[in-house]
């Protein structure tokens, strides 16, 4: 298995704000919060690897120490090989990093002009850099747009712009720190989707994502990370975490021509631990029954067996999955 990126056991605390009268009282004393708690998570190239936490979790911290911004305190982190203390200018010709923080960007240049700066910045000739912020500008839809002054931009226009500044030195690697934070719901997506059609689909690229909207997480990752209060609380595919953090086995049966009673008659059946009932739209004349079966015995077939002998006309069943923000607050709270 081939990782893009590697930490390992890796630590980060900053200096915590001390008041006057604290440091005239303690002046040696040194107060730290912890941001990052032995941090090992590893991240295959050419995946979406998502980190998935609340405000303050340590997503910032972490792409922050990948992206050689800051040192971490103890442990390693390794990026397509480099170790990011030591060889931090070979890191950062590897990767690309998006941010949705509009200051950074010059509001009276217009998007290619902005592009074009940060291409110099970069140590791209004049030749290339124009020919790369044209390019950019087509696959984050920004053409038509081009020669507006950034001030003029949406906040969707700008985040594009930011994805297209991740993207000018062809990077192996891009970091997005929640790029669709404060959209509207169709400008997010749209995000989404050129993430997962053009970063990832078409130029193949190895994305880490930080994000705290779960249904962002669900829909474009291949695996990812939950964190909270700096520690790496599990790591896997989407349905990977589901399987794990559910005990029970939950099933929906929809059943034609119930008799009022049968929902108190269902409920009296041994092994299960609820049943709920309510009529569905769906089905006319239906009743629908969410089953959660006791963990010791997932058997569903004597259920089965006796709603059809109590007269029920079964005309469905599915398992029921638990929501990924069923999965992240066990994980978190646990």
């Amino acid at each position: 298995m081939t990782y893009c990126i590697e930490t390992q056991n890796l630590s980060k605390s900053f200096t915590a704000f001390r008041s006057y009268q604290d440091l005239l009282l303690h002046p040696f004393t040194k107060k730290e919060v912890p941001a990052l708690r032995e941090v090992t998570v590893s991240i295959r190239k050419g995946e979406l690897f998502a980190l998935l936490g609340p405000n303050g979790a340590g997503k910032t911290t972490l792409i922050k120490i990948l992206s050689t911004l800051i040192l971490p305190s103890s442990g390693k982190a390794f990026v397509n090989g480099w170790d990011v203390t030591t060889h931090g200018k070979e890191v950062r010709r590897t990767i690309g990093y998006v941010v949705s923080d509009e200051r950074s960007f010059y509001w009276r240049l217009t998007g290619r002009q902005n592009l074009r700066f940060f291409a110099a910045l970069n140590n791209l000739s004049a030749g290339e850099a124009g020919e790369r912020a044209g390019r950019l500008l087509g696959i984050v839809d920004l053409d038509q747009d081009a020669d507006r002054m950034f001030k003029d931009y949406s906040t969707g226009m700008r985040q594009k712009l930011a994805i297209a500044r991740g993207l000018l030195t062809d990077p192996d690697i891009i970091f997005m720190d929640e790029p669709t934070k404060a959209l509207d719901p169709i400008s997010a997506q749209n995000i989404r989707d050129m993430v997962k059609e053009k970063i990832i689909r078409e130029k193949k690229k190895s994305v880490l994502y930080a994000t705290h909207n779960l249904q962002e997480a669900e829909q474009l990752c291949d695996r990812l990370a939950i964190i909270s209060k700096g520690t790496i609380k599990d790591v896997g595919t989407v349905a990977e975490l589901k399987k794990k953090f559910q005990p029970d086995a939950r099933y929906i049966i929809r059943v034609r021509n119930a008799g009022t009673d049968l929902i108190s008659r269902i409920a009296l059946l041994p092994s299960l631990q609820m049943v709920s009932g309510q009529e569905d739209a769906s089905n006319q004349d239906g009743v629908r029954f969410e089953v959660v079966l006791d963990a010791s015995n997932g058997n569903i077939s004597p259920i089965i067996k006796n709603i059809i002998t109590m007269g029920g006309d079964i005309t469905s069943l599915q398992e029921k999955e638990p929501s990924l923000e069923e999965v992240f607050s066990r994980v978190v709270l646990k």
